[in-house]
């Protein structure tokens, strides 16, 4: 089964973010090849899926690639009739492709238990499109907890618009690109005559 599991633990701030996240998973590994005239972005498959997965951990997945977003009530993972409906009108595309299905939360609870949470609603949302005939071996899931939750939601209707799991088409016809590195500068070295360093506009 595949899955991507990203984790985020409060505690471990003061020593940077931790992610439980495949073997070998490079979300910056993007081999090169040819596209062979499909207009399609030309990374493998594994790769293009690598990317578009750090796309979607960063907060920017490809807006043309998410198929169907659900939304969930206030600590439920259960997909409710209306939302159903979304995944009814979408589940023949999804057996004609790969998907990854990301799950959120809003930023109430603790971290710990929003990354559960998450989790649950995007397997709530596979589990109803493999009853559907999708096939579970084709899909993946992120779950995102309250990563990219509105911190200034007061409350349960304001952070409505965070619970939620999208339905992204790994081949959408769009391009893929991984979030690009941080550039990081080097202050310039003073001359040797003590003059101050010339300042280089960024």
């Amino acid at each position: 089964m595949k899955r991507f599991t990203f984790l985020l633990a409060i505690a471990a701030l003061s020593v940077g973010c931790t992610s439980r996240i495949p073997s070998g998973f490079n979300p910056l590994d993007r081999p090169t090849g040819g596209n062979g005239g499909s207009g399609m972005d030309p990374l493998p498959d594994s790769a293009r899926r690598r990317a578009l997965a750090a796309q979607i951990l960063s907060g920017n997945p490809p807006p043309e690639s998410i198929l169907a977003t659900v939304y969930f009530d206030f600590d439920k993972y259960t997909v409710s009739a209306t939302e159903r409906a979304k995944i009814d009108a979408i589940a023949g595309r999804v057996k004609a492709t790969e998907v990854i299905i990301a799950g959120y939360t809003d930023h109430f609870g603790t971290e710990e238990y929003n990354l559960g949470l998450s989790d649950r609603r995007a397997q709530s949302v596979r589990e109803y499109l493999v009853k559907l005939g999708a096939s579970e071996a084709k899909s993946e899931i992120m779950a995102l907890g309250s990563q990219h939750a509105d911190k200034n939601a007061a409350g349960r209707q304001s952070g409505a618009k965070d619970r939620k799991a999208i339905i992204v088409d790994v081949n959408y016809s769009g391009p893929v690109s991984a979030p690009a590195a941080k550039q990081t500068t080097r202050p310039a070295a003073a001359p040797a005559s003590g003059a101050p360093a010339p300042v280089t506009a960024l």
